[in-house]
């Protein structure tokens, strides 16, 4: 059986083989455009805003409002380092995952591009595959998921990376709901 194909090249017309659904969709560069149906970037390299002077003048702090979104009654936020091996392209993914009471922030601190993927809801409340999404994102880059955003666990690609992690945490199961994919992804 065919796996679905996610390619990094153009997006090509649906195939059907023998009854194997086959889709080719290009990893793009991340934007703020192209991403915020799933959440927010922060771009480092160009601050949003005028920033203001800090630390007697020698730094500049630019703040990011409203990219947070948590329920109500959740527990302090968490932060962790999650310290992540390289993959190289092409890659299998087998599950999504989603944290449908807060959102999710992750900075890069070391390492180079890393790969993001993901998928709105369906009616069923699983990844909408039909719609997912791919995109390779700079170490400049910090990406914050919506509530209840499909997406990949982090994945540093070429060599190692460590991000910053900060969400709201509740302490039940509905902190982190992993999907296992029917069929595997391939991320060409």
């Amino acid at each position: 059986m065919l796996s679905r194909l996610l390619s990094t090249h153009n997006l090509m017309n649906d195939l059907n083989f023998k009854g194997s659904f086959v889709k080719s969709i290009t990893t793009s560069k991340i934007t703020q455009n192209s991403f915020s149906e799933f959440g927010n970037i922060i771009d480092t390299s160009n601050p949003t805003g005028e920033g203001f002077s800090v630390n007697e003048g020698r730094g500049k702090r630019f703040n990011y409002p409203n990219i947070f979104d948590h329920k109500n009654g959740m527990n302090d936020p968490e932060i962790s380092i999650y310290q992540i091996k390289p993959s190289t392209l092409p890659v299998e993914i087998a599950i999504l995952e989603q944290h449908p009471d807060t959102s999710q922030l992750f900075l890069p601190i070391t390492g180079g591009d890393y790969l993001v993927v993901v998928a709105p809801t369906n009616s069923d409340g699983l990844p909408d595959i039909s719609n997912i999404k791919a995109f390779i994102a700079p170490p400049d880059i910090g990406i914050s998921y919506h509530q209840g955003i499909w997406h990949l666990p982090m994945m540093s690609l070429e060599k190692a990376g460590s991000f910053a992690m900060l969400m709201w945490e509740s302490g039940t199961n509905n902190d982190c709901i992993i999907h296992h994919l029917v069929e595997k992804i391939t991320i060409l």
